[in-house]
């Protein structure tokens, strides 16, 4: 079982927590003594270990992207996002998995202008027919998008980047390839049609030669903020570019985030402010977001959901290959 070790010394079983995670580059044994007995409250044992775990890690990284207190929300969120992959979790992180789902597509539509709502997502995912309306067939195409993005298909090219817009805007408009007009982004001016693909070139050579350098939360915002500078598509650049920032976070092992429709005000200054040479506000927004998405799935699964508390869900069990994360 992951995490639980058993040690036989001089004939004795000895129980421990154990992990290993690489930290600033280096791989780092975390290690926990249970006792001479496995341990009833395991779950227990287990979220308390990596809550000290996410403390500990949270005070050996040295940047200057983040304030320092703030790196502690950052790592947690991580930590808590890892245990879930544990197999006394397995409930657990279905359930998250799900939830993640539907109030990122609830708020990362609604942010572009989408009036879709929290009851219609639930009703397409349960109901697993044909959509038939354009908000139906916009929930599915934002779901097959996250899921091309979370795949074994996804690569870091133009390929695969061009794939998430044809997905999203399937059946809806043109879509898959790169603008081929100029366009703005909160009326700033962003990178003219004939050098996209130069940029985004570029942007895709940055990533991965800072993979093994920069602290891998700055590495996805760097690459979100350059991303929506570029604006390579003539619409949707906000849905595909945060649709990237959470498959970065996800293959670096951090937990994903949403950016909330009701700050999106907010976001987009912070992107703006990035875009003038200072990124603190976009790094402030990120770890209050973290928070935020942290605490409205907690709120979401409180409603009763695994309970069938919600009248919409109930207790359903995902199509296969239809939901996944991480």
């Amino acid at each position: 079982m992951k995490y639980l070790k058993k040690k036989i010394i001089r004939g004795r079983p000895y129980y421990y927590l154990e992990f290993s995670l690489t930290v600033q580059g280096k791989k780092c044994l975390y290690s926990h003594y249970l006792g001479a007995a496995f341990p009833q409250d395991a779950k227990m044992q287990l979220a308390s270990f990596f809550e000290k775990t996410a403390v500990e890690i949270a005070g050996i990284i040295t940047q200057d992207y983040f304030f320092q207190q703030t790196l502690h929300d950052i790592e947690r969120s991580k930590l808590k996002y890892l245990l879930l992959h544990h197999d006394l979790f397995r409930s657990d992180l279905e359930q998250f998995q799900t939830l993640f789902y539907v109030l990122f597509v609830l708020n990362s539509n609604r942010s572009e202008g989408s009036k879709v709502t929290r009851p219609e997502i639930e009703e397409v995912i349960t109901r697993k027919v044909k959509p038939r309306t354009l908000i139906e067939i916009e929930i599915i195409n934002s779901i097959d998008a996250i899921n091309f993005s979370l795949s074994k298909e996804m690569r870091w090219n133009h390929k695969s980047i061009k794939k998430i817009h044809q997905l999203l805007f399937n059946n809806l408009s043109p879509a898959g390839q790169y603008k081929s007009v100029n366009n703005v982004m909160s009326n700033m001016p962003t990178t003219p049609w004939q050098n996209v693909q130069k940029e985004m070139s570029a942007l895709l050579r940055w990533m991965k030669r800072q993979k093994k350098k920069m602290y891998h939360p700055q590495l996805a915002l760097e690459f979100h903020w350059h991303f929506e500078s570029i604006h390579p598509f003539e619409d949707g650049n906000g849905r595909v570019g945060r649709i990237l920032l959470n498959a970065i976070l996800l293959e670096l092992g951090y937990a994903p985030v949403i950016f909330f429709s009701e700050n999106h005000q907010a976001y987009c200054h912070a992107l703006a402010k990035a875009r003038a040479g200072n990124c603190r506000p976009l790094a402030k927004h990120f770890v209050e977001s973290v928070k935020k998405t942290a605490r409205n799935i907690e709120r979401y699964r409180r409603e009763g959901i695994i309970r069938g508390g919600s009248p919409k869900v109930g207790r359903w069990e995902i199509e296969k290959g239809k939901i996944r994360l991480g």
